[in-house]
């Protein structure tokens, strides 16, 4: 029998996951699903954002050890989700690809800690 991979869960690296999980929450509609003062004192350090059955693992990172990440989300519909981000001041109206050379319409924005979340839709 073979395995069947079942969940992707990506960490990205955070140099404020607070800070952070508000703006998925805000400018994205992700939703907090877990943090880690559910479970200690003191600033948040870890958090789990979710959003249509998609979760994103935000871990805090010391400055000297920051790395980004480019994540990739494929939707249906980008129409809506795109007009929604530039109404929101993330990107502006010509940033919208549509048919690429791979036969996609995309766009892409960066979240505060300089991970690059990209929405495509297949043609």
């Amino acid at each position: 029998m073979e395995t069947k991979f079942l969940h992707l869960s990506p960490v990205l690296a955070s140099s404020d996951v607070q800070r952070d999980v508000n703006w998925y929450e805000a400018q994205l509609g992700f939703k907090n699903v877990y943090d880690s003062t559910q479970y200690q004192d003191g600033p948040m350090d870890y958090a789990v954002v979710g959003k249509q059955g998609l979760f994103l693992h935000l871990q805090y990172q010391y400055p000297k050890d920051m790395t980004s990440t480019d994540i990739k989300f494929q939707v249906q519909h980008i129409t809506p989700f795109f007009e929604a981000c530039v109404a929101k001041g993330l990107l502006t109206p010509d940033r919208l690809h549509k048919r690429t050379a791979w036969n996609t319409s995309e766009f892409g924005v960066f979240d505060p800690s300089g991970n690059r979340l990209t929405f495509f839709e297949d043609l």
